[in-house]
């Protein structure tokens, strides 16, 4: 793998070389990474992977057309290569009237905890043991359990970004990780397949805890219930309204959707668009967050942007090019689509501010509900009206204060920016998840469809 010293050497010589061919501006983004991974199918190791991979992004502005480049070989040969038919493809293309500038340098965050050189120097013999430590005690800890899928792994990486405003910057990261995905048998068949993970920048993933959470998903899921149709209080898990709202509320939130009318909250800055329980953050300097990092792939610092704060809306997302021609700041939320070359609006951490009360004493004192820990079909939400229709999977019932089992085919409906006026609490501990780190919802009068045998 390239150092930060390599690939940094790198961009700066391709924002150069741009530069002495006739380029006004200039910009390179780099990443190489090194991933060791198990992989998991039907409670055996499948499979032992290394992959090693280097990706290099260029874009260059004659004026005010701008042409793109990417190469996977590290060198200075195919940096130049690059580096010419993005000049050629600036050229020709059609001049964008929108666009003012790169982004020039700002200070960056100090952020602590990034990277451990043990997770670099991580034995593969040790990784394949822990996968099957893994299947073990997954396998052990509810009968009928069948690890069908999952693995645990390690990857770390360097990235690196310069361009012809002055910015130079680089960094590193690590991460750790374990996955199951499990089934089980049941008298009517099959259960439903659930997963879980835990992700870490060390070493430290919690396997025990991992394994409980899926075998008491599986426990629940192998009694199966009948549900009610009709406005019910649902609890939804961070991996069902993340998914809900991924594709709806934060949408909404980014600003080249907001700049193009795209967006049902555009004009809703200081307006009250949720429960006053629910606040949420994009926080790019969360501690040990997955995506955490010191600057975005522009080289803008990462900062803490409040999305919405106690139900009222209080900012968009914003990358260069978009904040410029909407005459803001970056909030240092630009991703780059490395193959394309173009750069969008992405999200670091989402943290959801937690409640007061731990999720069980919240249950306790439901008589009839929902529980739904993930869903499917959030893809098919409508971004701009925020319209949903999902299938919860799993999806379990409350009964009398207690999850009693699950329920097939739970259809939930309604409107995202309904549903997050409909919050009456949010329990206390968050759930880490890769985008999404907070505790459940809890929301009353949510339509649900259960299904009529």
């Amino acid at each position: 793998m390239e150092s930060e010293k390599e690939l940094l050497d790198l961009c700066q010589y391709i924002v150069k070389f741009a530069q002495d061919s006739g380029a006004d501006a200039v910009e390179a983004h780099a990443q190489a990474h090194t991933e060791l991974e198990t992989d998991v199918k039907l409670a055996q190791i499948n499979s032992v992977n290394q992959q090693i991979a280097a990706q290099i992004a260029i874009r260059v502005f004659i004026g005010k057309k701008m042409g793109s480049a990417f190469t996977n070989i590290a060198s200075r040969e195919a940096a130049k290569e690059a580096v010419e038919l993005a000049l050629k493809a600036a050229k020709v293309t059609t001049e964008d009237v929108d666009w003012i500038s790169l982004p020039s340098p700002k200070q960056y965050p100090q952020i602590d905890g990034l990277w451990h050189e043990a997770v670099v120097k991580q034995d593969p013999g040790v990784i394949v043991s822990a996968t099957g430590e893994l299947i073990s005690k997954a396998s052990a800890a509810e009968e009928g359990l069948i690890v069908a899928g999952g693995g645990s792994g390690v990857t770390y990486g360097t990235a690196a970004y310069a361009n012809s405003n002055g910015i130079v910057h680089s960094e590193k990261a690590t991460v750790s990780y374990i996955v199951i995905v499990a089934v089980a048998q049941t008298e009517a068949g099959m259960t439903p397949g659930v997963f879980t993970y835990d992700l870490r920048r060390d070493l430290n993933v919690d396997l025990d805890k991992t394994v409980s959470t899926i075998a008491n998903q599986i426990r629940l899921c192998k009694t199966v219930v009948k549900g009610k149709t009709g406005k019910h209080t649902v609890v939804f898990h961070p991996q069902a309204y993340s998914q809900l709202l991924n594709y709806t509320l934060m949408e909404g939130v980014k600003g080249d959707n907001v700049a193009r009318g795209k967006s049902k909250i555009a004009d809703k800055i200081g307006d009250t668009i949720a429960s006053e329980y629910f606040s949420l953050l994009d926080d790019g300097l969360y501690a040990g967050g997955a995506n955490t990092s010191i600057a975005d792939h522009e080289g803008v610092p990462r900062q803490r942007t409040p999305i919405v704060d106690k139900g009222v809306l209080r900012t968009f997302l914003w990358d260069t090019y978009w904040a410029n021609k909407m005459g803001v700041q970056s909030t240092g939320n630009a991703k780059r689509n490395m193959r394309q070359g173009l750069v969008e609006i992405g999200f670091t951490n989402l943290v959801v501010d937690p409640g007061t009360r731990e999720i069980e004493e919240i249950i306790s004192e439901i008589d009839h509900g929902y529980y739904i820990q993930s869903v499917q079909g959030a893809h098919s939400a409508n971004p701009e009206s925020g319209d949903f229709s999902v299938v919860g999977n799993p999806a379990f019932l409350i009964e009398n204060g207690k999850m009693v089992g699950a329920i097939n085919g739970l259809m939930v409906s309604g409107n995202a920016f309904d549903m997050l006026k409909n919050i009456v609490e949010i329990a206390k501990t968050p759930h880490a998840l890769i985008s999404w780190i907070g505790p459940e919802i809890i929301c009353k009068d949510i339509d649900v469809i259960a299904a009529e045998e």
